[in-house]
């Protein structure tokens, strides 16, 4: 059975190289990989272009699409509907894999035991902040509960169809949806803990922030709610039930609550600790704000489906 690799991209041409010669040295090279460009103007095609021949000798096939403004589930959609093969699997552009990445995450569909299998992925943590940032939001091994990203994914392309694809009326989630849209029209699933991919985390406070409201504002859109959402709502409530009591002790507490449990991350050292509770704070107030905010909007988003 072949396999098809799928990326989408947008303004990559910085990292875009590094990609793709991991995928040439893949010790399991994909059949053919498609690409579906939203437009780049810095160079991104010209950087893809130069290795069309080298895919071509290596019994490849490298495809591009540009389909401008497309956003990533569209882009996503796009590159499936043109590849031509049963089996997928789906990366991002900005991701550096290791060399067994696609034969261990296509493994399991490829020998009969799964339609969605889910690789992991590790930080690339080059500064304190984003080595704090990938201590904080990030394992160092999938769990029981994880579902994968989209930076590191494989897929029958019928379980794709019988999930009702990407979710185009997302702009951010959309992987965590079309996940649990798998699993709920009864995909096999299976994780695939050695099929590992690098990232880069964000590099400043505004990135973070911007990130994680945005993953949640996807979760409040598809109202999706996680018991986590509900930390920073918590933590607020009890300073402000605090204050109106007259007990700022109880206030004062919250911060100590906070440097314990940071703390308790590997990676975190005690001269860090404020750092990484300001950091925290930080990320939980962009999820509860980003979530409130989606929520709100697929309120809207019913009401006017219903007046029409």
């Amino acid at each position: 059975m072949k396999v098809s690799l799928i990326l989408t991209c947008f303004n990559e041409a910085e990292n875009i190289g590094g990609l793709m010669s991991d995928v040439l040295g893949q010790s399991q090279l994909p059949d053919e990989m498609v690409i579906v460009d939203a437009g780049s103007q810095d160079g991104t095609l010209a950087v893809l272009k130069e290795f069309e021949p080298k895919f071509f000798e290596k019994g490849s096939l490298l495809t591009m699409h540009v389909a401008a403004g497309a956003a990533i589930a569209h882009g996503r959609n796009l590159a499936i509907e043109l590849a031509r093969y049963e089996v997928l699997a789906v990366t991002d552009a900005g991701c550096r894999l290791d060399a067994d990445w696609l034969k261990e995450i296509t493994a399991p569909i490829l020998h009969g035991d799964a339609d969605l299998v889910g690789g992991f992925f590790l930080p690339v943590a080059k500064s304190r902040f984003q080595r704090i940032l990938a201590a904080l939001t990030t394992a160092n091994a999938p769990g029981k509960k994880f579902l994968p990203s989209s930076r590191s994914v494989a897929f029958r392309k019928s379980a794709w169809e019988r999930a009702g694809r990407y979710p185009e009326w997302l702009k951010w989630g959309e992987d965590t949806y079309f996940n649990k849209q798998c699993l709920t029209t009864g995909a096999r699933y299976c994780i695939a803990a050695d099929a590992i991919v690098h990232w880069e985390v964000r590099r400043t406070w505004g990135q973070a922030f911007k990130q994680f409201r945005r993953y949640a504002f996807g979760d409040g859109l598809a109202r999706r709610f996680t018991p986590s959402l509900a930390a920073a709502p918590a933590v607020y409530g009890v300073v402000l039930i605090g204050l109106l009591a007259g007990y700022p002790a109880v206030v004062a507490l919250i911060p100590l609550l906070g440097i314990s449990w940071v703390l308790r991350k590997p990676g975190i050292a005690l001269k860090d600790s404020l750092y990484a509770t300001g950091l925290a704070v930080t990320i939980q107030a962009a999820r509860a704000s980003g979530y409130l905010v989606g929520w709100l909007s697929n309120i809207v988003k019913t009401a006017k489906a219903v007046q029409g």
